[in-house]
Order: C-alpha cells, then sequence, then structure tokens
C-alpha cells in the first residue's frame, strides 16, 4: 500500500509523463512534454487502444472516451441506468449504494431511485451515500482507514466506497465500448484518466490513486495506465479547441447578476478577431460547450484564465500560448476554493 507522505512533485508543465512523477502520477496535461518523450514512451503510450477520462464529480460523475487512431473524436456517456425516460444525461448523480451486507448494488441514478423506492424501514438497513467526494478534501488526517457515514449513520471505509464507483466505471466503459467494437474489450486495452480539484492534497490524489488501484484500472507495476489530472487543466486542454465565435465576450460589456442576457455568439468571426487585436489585455469570455479550434486564432504569449466552476469546488489556472507548437506554459499552478454553489 503506498503512503500517503510522499512529497509531491512538481506541477510545471514541462514535466516529465506519469511514469516520472512519483507514486501519485500526475501529469500535466500540456502537450508540451510530447516533445521530450522518447520512441519507447509513444509506443508504448500507443499499445493502449483507447483512453477513458473519468470526471468523479461532487454532485455528478461521469466519462469520456476517444479511441487512440482517433483521438479527436470523442464519445460521452449518455445512457445511465435508473435516467429520466427519454433523456440523454452526461452524467449521472454521485450516489453510491451498498446491500445490507455492504455488496455493491448500484451507482447514479438507479442507486438513487431504487433507495428512495425501499421501505423506510427497510431502507435503514441499507448504506446509501451521497455527494462524498469532498470528505477527502475536508479530512486533514486522511489515511487509508478513513470513513464515510452513511445515510443511516454506519461507518463505511471511504476506500471501499470509492473503489465501487471507479469499478462501476469501469465496468460501464468495458461494456460500451465492446458492444461498439463488437468484440470484448480488455481492461488493458484502456488507459484510464481521473480528474480531480486543484485544491485536492497530495493524500487525497494518493488516496484516489490507492482507489483506482484497488478497483482494478491499473496496478502499481502498471501505474502509467492511470493518469490523474488536474480538473483547470483538462478544462485548459479542452478550451484549446474551441473557436472564437464560439465563446461570448463578457467584458466591457454591463452584466446583470454578472452575465447579459442579450449577449449573443452572432456578432461573427471576424468581429471577434478584431476586436481581440484591438483590446488584448482585458477580455474575458465564456465558452460554450462546443468543440473546435481556438489554436489557430491565439498569438504568441497570449494567456488566459480558465475557471472550473463544478458542484464542489472552483478551481482557477492560467496559461501562456508558445508559439508555433502551441505548447502551453503554466503561468500560475492549478488553485482552487471548496464552494458549494
Amino acid at each position: 500500500m503506498l503512503g500517503l507522505n510522499d512529497e509531491t512533485a512538481p506541477t510545471s508543465a514541462y514535466s516529465s509523463p506519469a511514469r516520472s512523477l512519483g507514486d501519485t502520477g500526475i501529469t500535466p496535461l500540456s502537450p508540451s512534454h510530447i516533445v521530450n518523450d522518447t520512441d519507447s514512451n509513444v509506443s508504448e503510450q500507443q499499445s493502449f487502444l483507447v483512453v477513458v477520462a473519468v470526471d468523479f464529480g461532487t454532485t455528478s460523475s461521469g466519462y469520456a472516451y476517444s479511441f487512440t487512431k482517433e483521438p479527436e473524436c470523442i464519445h460521452v456517456m449518455r445512457r445511465w441506468e435508473g435516467g429520466d425516460p427519454g433523456v440523454s444525461n452526461q452524467k449521472t448523480p454521485t450516489t453510491i449504494l451498498l446491500t445490507p451486507e455492504r455488496k455493491f448494488h448500484s451507482f447514479g441514478y438507479a442507486a438513487r431511485d431504487f433507495y428512495h423506492d425501499l421501505d423506510p424501514n427497510e431502507a435503514k438497513q441499507w448504506l446509501y451515500l451521497e455527494k462524498f467526494k469532498m470528505k477527502l478534501h475536508t479530512t486533514g488526517d486522511l489515511t487509508m482507514d478513513t470513513d464515510l457515514t452513511a445515510a443511516n449513520g454506519k461507518k463505511v471505509k471511504a476506500l471501499e466506497i470509492f473503489a465501487y464507483a471507479l469499478q462501476y466505471f469501469k465496468e460501464q466503459a468495458l461494456k460500451e465500448l465492446s458492444d461498439q467494437a463488437g468484440s470484448e474489450f480488455e481492461n488493458s486495452d484502456v488507459r484510464w484518466v481521473i480528474t480531480v480539484p486543484a485544491i485536492w492534497k497530495q493524500p487525497a490524489k494518493q488516496f484516489m490513486r490507492q482507489a483506482a488501484y484497488q478497483a482494478g484500472l491499473a496496478s502499481p507495476e502498471n501505474s502509467e495506465q492511470l493518469i490523474i489530472a488536474l480538473e483547470p487543466e483538462a478544462a485548459s486542454i479542452y478550451c484549446r479547441k474551441l473557436r472564437l465565435h464560439q465563446m461570448i465576450e463578457l467584458s466591457g460589456k454591463a452584466a446583470v447578476n454578472g452575465y447579459s442576457g442579450s449577449d449573443t455568439v452572432g456578432a461573427g468571426f471576424t468581429q471577434a478577431k478584431e476586436h481581440i487585436r484591438r483590446n488584448r489585455q482585458s477580455r474575458t469570455f465564456l465558452v460554450e460547450n462546443v468543440i473546435g479550434e481556438i489554436w489557430s486564432e491565439l498569438e504568441e504569449g497570449d494567456k488566459y484564465v480558465v475557471v472550473d466552476s463544478g458542484g464542489g469546488t472552483v478551481d482557477l489556472t492560467v496559461h501562456q500560448i508558445r508559439l508555433p507548437e502551441g505548447h502551453l506554459k503554466e503561468l500560475y499552478k492549478a488553485t482552487g476554493e471548496a464552494l458549494q454553489g
């Protein structure tokens, strides 16, 4: 079992890949480290057929995946057991249900609905937990023996709960991949990514990796199969795929409650780009949930702040563009605060 007091590895955008970052394997998502990768490491990464990224959220969770042959084609899981009929949801509630014998029963919508349909007296025997993720941050003396408290007041090991949840995502993803491919996908075909808040201390990150090992996503002997990534850095990489006309200009406009309802994205690409050039020092954007390419519109030295506002934390990071390769330089280390919205 890995210790929780190991020293934190540097999180510079120019750090080495996960295999050289120590036990926790906190990997910067900037592609800048690829330039220095050895040929052996490239072939090692290409041995995985697919990359599955799990967003283990405070209130909701989900996963997406892309095949290594088509990395830009990202598939998002939308079919959650127990979800509202006819509604497509990218995420499912971060809720988990264990039987009275403390065996895994269900996760997400299925766990929520089953538990709420139980007779009140019978429900007292079941272990139901929700929004338990931030326990890893709020517990000052986090260890592998830290407990969580279920709705019925009973204690259960946090490591067990997180491992059950990650195992659920593993089984869901492998099943979906196998269904799509028409052949059986093995766990060895998958490289896993789990995102964590920037505010999490080293013990919490270490804990999540250990839970993933227990869930069978990877192992200490094959640690490079699992990447623990910071949520705001993942969001920053996502922003690289946006176009300027898919962003809403917020600076210099009257706003109500922080946002003007009259703002639209219809101003046009040319106008947006020209405004950027004139007002390069003061610009704030609200990014829409659309995939595109912003990279060709940015210039050397451009800086941007990514605000990742989630269900339990608000994380920030500041990056600067480095051309011609399009690498990201981390100007300010990703940081954040636990806020309930």
